[in-house]
């Protein structure tokens, strides 16, 4: 059985504006996509920063059109069990004027909206962003000392996807 593309969204709201930070794809059968929206306008085609969770449980992130690491994990299916890292990165308030990607939510099937106020301005490592494959009812696999700013789980499928925005302990 098929199931439907889905697209989601991990966006910043700074009064009036949104800004797109990640969009999340999963296809049709069960693969699951993460791409940052990263870069400075014009080079972000060229860097293309994103990782991909392959039906056979492959897992590689690419950037340049290089795979920068691979591994292996689960198959993302009904068998699914735990939690599995998918995709981290750290986040800056300041950043989201430079990178300037707005965020239409109609173009997805759900958004994370964060106030910008949770983010760090300035520091990269303060604050951060999860994306977490997990059976459903799993938590987040999260570092000691961190906390949970924010957290939703997109729950369309097997495995869930469950993004976390969190804060490293100072």
């Amino acid at each position: 059985m098929t199931m439907q593309e889905r697209m989601f969204a991990v966006a910043i709201r700074d009064g009036q504006d949104l800004f797109l930070w990640i969009h999340i794809k999963r296809s049709k059968n069960g693969e699951v996509f993460c791409m940052l929206q990263a870069g400075r306008k014009g080079e972000r085609r060229l860097w293309d920063p994103h990782l991909s969770h392959h039906k056979n449980g492959k897992v590689h992130y690419k950037s340049f059109g290089k795979k920068r690491f691979s591994r292996t994990g689960q198959k993302p299916d009904a068998d699914f069990r735990g939690t599995e890292p998918l995709f981290a990165t750290d986040i800056r308030s300041d950043d989201l004027r430079d990178f300037g990607v707005i965020c239409n939510p109609k173009e997805f099937c759900d958004v994370m909206e964060v106030p910008a106020t949770l983010i760090s301005p300035a520091n990269p490592r303060e604050t951060f962003v999860s994306v977490q494959l997990t059976e459903p009812g799993g938590q987040a696999d999260i570092a000691d000392g961190c906390e949970i700013l924010r957290q939703k789980a997109f729950n369309d499928a097997i495995p869930v996807i469950l993004v976390s925005v969190c804060a490293n302990p100072p």
